[in-house]
Order: structure tokens, then C-alpha cells, then sequence
């Protein structure tokens, strides 16, 4: 099953909730983006991936969602997984929630489907708070900590440009900081486009820990093909998006020659349908 990365067209965090998440209200858009997950039935639990820094431990979704799972359903197995990485770690697309829905989706389907489609959205809101997002893949307006979705379109002719540095972004972290911010600075900065007013509030207290990443907003957004430029979720990734696959690549290209080759960058569909 292949399982697509997101990225948050806009995010706004609203304030804290007594149980420790923050509001959010985010325009959550899948993109062309792919990691791969296999499973099937086995004698024994084995896990393989093309990523050996990823260990099948308590703190990787795949897992947890098959301990979720077996609890919720009282049924006990041992799987053969398989999962093919593509999309990049602590980058703010969403890679691991998507895999850990990938894995309900999975499970549900290798057990002749017990669990609701109700039931597997609370599931994987118990996981993560994009997991939910993950089970639908579809543009989404994501209000609560995220797991509550109201169906939003985009349109679905335009691209992504990827940039990701080196260093990845711990959420926790990014909203740790956030905490702590003056209100006057709670706020990120809002572009006005086409789709509305889009931001994302966590931009400013990632950008005043990482000073490499509002560097490449602003190169971005001097781009004649940008439309808009924001980082993802709670980052490492900065995004823009253009009108083609064209576009994208003169922006990727000239990137690269500007900055260097130190950067995982990627041009994809946004939207891809």
C-alpha cells in the first residue's frame, strides 16, 4: 500500500487545551509523495525497511498501531512488514502517521475487516493527531488537535517544490517553544493567495532555533513561479507551490545552484487525487 506525505497548506494554532494538545485549525493536503508498506500474515514478526535507522521499538507508529489495533479487536497475529521509506523523518509531511494508518488499513483488511470505519478514525486518533487525515487522503480542513476533518478541495493542477536541510524538527519541540512565545509573536506571518489567508504559527519559534530555514522562505518567495511559500507542519520542510512541473524544476534547479547540494529536495503533485 503506498502511503503519501501531506503538507499544511496553512496552520494556525489556536490555543492550549486542558489536555495538553493545542487547538489547531489546518488545511492538511496530500501530495505525490510516496512511502511503501507491506504486510501479510506470518509465523513470526519480522520487519524489513530500506531505512536501518528506523527501529521496530515502541516509539515507531507501524508498531504501535498493531498493538492499537490487536487491544481494540482482542485478536493476536504476527505479521511480515515490509516498508520502503521515501518520505524524509522530523521533515513536518507526515511520513510516519502516514504508514501508521497505511498499517490499520492493513490490519484491518488481513482480519476480515472488524473494526469500523468509525471505529479505525478513533483508532488512529489515539496515534497521532494527522493519523485520522491519513486514513481518507484527501484535502481536509483538520480542526481539534487535528483528528476532527472536514473535507476541503483544492485544486489538483498544481506542484510542490520540497526543501528539506539536514536537520529534521522535533513537534514536540516546535510547540514546546511555541508555549513560550510572547502573544504578540504567536502568529505567523499571512500571505494572501487565491485560497485564502494562509500561515503557519509555528513558523516562529522554529525559525528562531533554525535561521537556515526563514533564509530559504524568503529565497522562495523571490521566485517569479512561487505562489506560495511555507514551511510544513512543524518543519523541517519548507514547501512552494507552482503552477507546473516546469515551474518546479527551475525553482528546484536554481535552488540547488544557489545553496548547494546539501538539501533533500523533491518536485511533486500537489493533490495528486
Amino acid at each position: 500500500m503506498v502511503t503519501p506525505a501531506k503538507i499544511n497548506l496553512t496552520l494556525e494554532v489556536l490555543g492550549q487545551r486542558p489536555d495538553g494538545y493545542h487547538e489547531l485549525a489546518t488545511w492538511m493536503i496530500p501530495i505525490g509523495l510516496y512511502d511503501e508498506l507491506a504486510m501479510e500474515l506470518s509465523g513470526e514478526m519480522t520487519y524489513e525497511s530500506n531505512l536501518t535507522s528506523l527501529p521496530f521499538d515502541s516509539s515507531n507508529l507501524i508498531s504501535k498501531a498493531i498493538d492499537r489495533f490487536h487491544e481494540e479487536t482482542d485478536r493476536r497475529a504476527t505479521y511480515r512488514i515490509d516498508l520502503r521509506k521515501q518520505i524524509p523523518i522530523g521533515a513536518g509531511l507526515g511520513g510516519g502517521s502516514s504508514d501508521a494508518a497505511a498499517a490499520l488499513l492493513l490490519l484491518n483488511q488481513l482480519h476480515q475487516n472488524p473494526l469500523t470505519d468509525e471505529k479505525l478514525a478513533r483508532l488512529a486518533a489515539q496515534l497521532g493527531s494527522d493519523v485520522p487525515f491519513f486514513l481518507k487522503r484527501c484535502a481536509a480542513w483538520c480542526t481539534g488537535r487535528g483528528e476532527k476533518m472536514e473535507m476541503r478541495e483544492f485544486p489538483h493542477d498544481r506542484w510542490v517544490v520540497l526543501i528539506k536541510p539536514e536537520f529534521g524538527v522535533s513537534t514536540a519541540a516546535a510547540y514546546s517553544a511555541y508555549k513560550v512565545l510572547p502573544s504578540e509573536l504567536k502568529r505567523g506571518q499571512t500571505k494572501k493567495t487565491e485560497w485564502g489567508l494562509l500561515r503557519n504559527d509555528l513558523e516562529q519559534p522554529v525559525f528562531q532555533k533554525y535561521l537556515l530555514l526563514p533564509e530559504i522562505k524568503s529565497w522562495l518567495e523571490q521566485q517569479p513561479e512561487t505562489e506560495l511559500a511555507l514551511m510544513s507542519g512543524s518543519g523541517s520542510t519548507m514547501f512552494a507551490v507552482v503552477k507546473s512541473v516546469d515551474d518546479g524544476e527551475q525553482v528546484s534547479g536554481r535552488f540547488s545552484l544557489f545553496f548547494g547540494f546539501k538539501f533533500w529536495v523533491q518536485v511533486c503533485r500537489l493533490n495528486p487525487g
